[in-house]
């Protein structure tokens, strides 16, 4: 048993469920300071302090003492968690962490990754376009395809893709990546109008991170606010192009009648699943409308209060990959998915946040969700 390592363990799940290190002494019954030790490898280990603190945590003590090596994680492009507090942000990362460490784990079978890695100049929005075109190629789509469910897209491109609970900040999701695997979390549904997530921004967020990942894949996190202006602004161009390649989205904008309106805009939104005012700043990228025409619609856009709900409600989507491996690998074994926590010595709990996409729960009716048509053929 590697002390260190279970030291690095320790903190990992500490992170991951939430926990600060005072709170971790108090509800293992340690004393204050010994959990500072304990991560730095310089607390002897005994199995009654190693049972102690695997209840807290979630974990079986031989989760712990397993002889395996920590995986290494990057950081998400975040300024400085200057949107999001740090223990959120650590948060998601170490689940993120052991999200992948169970994958390896238990040898889940994972899509093989087929992301592209972008090679040219981020600051040229004409490369961004068209490699946004070859990352949509790799994903199995056409030119002129819609994205059918954007979570599927990138688990085909052999992104993992893992609920997120709450927001980071401005933030709906992150991504990093964990050994080789990369891994996308985006905020899931809530029953709640005041915390939903619609459709079109989770569609939008799924497709920014991947922007991260492709785009971004040898930068380190920004240091600066210009810093993080810019890769935000270069996702953010990725992601419209992916979710809305211009040649085909100015052809639809010609069967419109040719001019960028509110009613325009809303029928397109209707069929490419983007929100009306991610498509203003689509129509400014392709040099459609001016800067003046814009801020028009942005003010037409607030006089009727669609900043707060825009109609044509994109239904959520969710991830398919990690129930089915898991389920996968249970009947390999003759077991249920239900039984995979245990082979891991892992609490259900974390099992749960990866695999849940349900809404959670709240006191008001539903909308009725009308989903954005589909005018082509697409992979599902």
């Amino acid at each position: 048993m590697n002390q260190a390592t279970v030291g690095e363990r320790v903190r990992r799940l500490r992170l991951a469920s939430g926990l600060s290190q005072a709170d971790l002494a108090t509800a293992s019954g340690q004393a204050s300071g010994s959990i500072s030790m304990l991560e730095n490898g310089r607390l002897p280990l005994t199995d009654k302090l190693v049972s102690a603190i695997a209840r807290p945590l979630g974990c079986e003590p031989t989760y712990l003492r397993a002889d395996s090596r920590e995986p290494l994680t990057t950081k998400p492009w975040l300024r400085a968690y200057a949107d999001a507090s740090k223990r959120a942000v650590d948060r998601a990362v170490a689940d993120s962490t052991t999200a992948v460490d169970v994958i390896r784990y238990l040898g889940l079978e994972q899509i093989p990754d087929t992301l592209p890695l972008f090679g040219g100049d981020a600051n040229d929005d004409d490369a961004i376009e068209h490699f946004a075109l070859e990352v949509r190629e790799a994903a199995g789509l056409d030119r002129d395809d819609v994205v059918p469910n954007a979570i599927r897209a990138a688990e085909r491109l052999g992104c993992v893709v893992l609920p997120m609970d709450d927001e980071l900040g401005r933030h709906l999701g992150l991504s990093l990546r964990v050994d080789a695997t990369a891994v996308i979390r985006v905020a899931r549904p809530s029953a709640s109008r005041e915390h939903h997530i619609p459709g079109d921004r989770q569609r939008f967020t799924v497709a920014h991170e991947l922007g991260h990942l492709t785009l971004h894949h040898a930068s380190p996190p920004p240091d600066t606010p210009a810093q993080a202006a810019r890769i935000e602004k270069q996702a953010h161009h990725f992601a419209g192009a992916f979710l809305a390649p211009g040649d085909a989205l100015l052809a639809d904008l010609d069967r419109a009648g040719g001019r960028v309106t509110l009613s325009t805009l809303t029928t397109l939104k209707a069929t490419w699943g983007v929100a009306i005012k991610a498509l203003v700043v689509r129509f400014r990228q392709l040099g459609v409308i001016d800067e003046d025409h814009a801020r028009s619609l942005y003010k037409q856009i607030s006089a009727r209060g669609w900043n707060k709900g825009e109609p044509v409600e994109v239904g959520n989507e969710d991830a398919i990959w990690m129930e089915r491996a898991l389920s996968k690998r249970a009947r390999s074994t003759g077991g249920a998915a239900a039984t995979m926590p245990h082979a891991v010595g892992l609490a259900p709990r974390y099992f749960d946040a990866w695999t849940n996409w349900s809404p959670a729960p709240a006191d008001v009716a539903e909308a009725k969700v009308i989903e954005f048509r589909r005018s082509r053929n697409q992979p599902q």
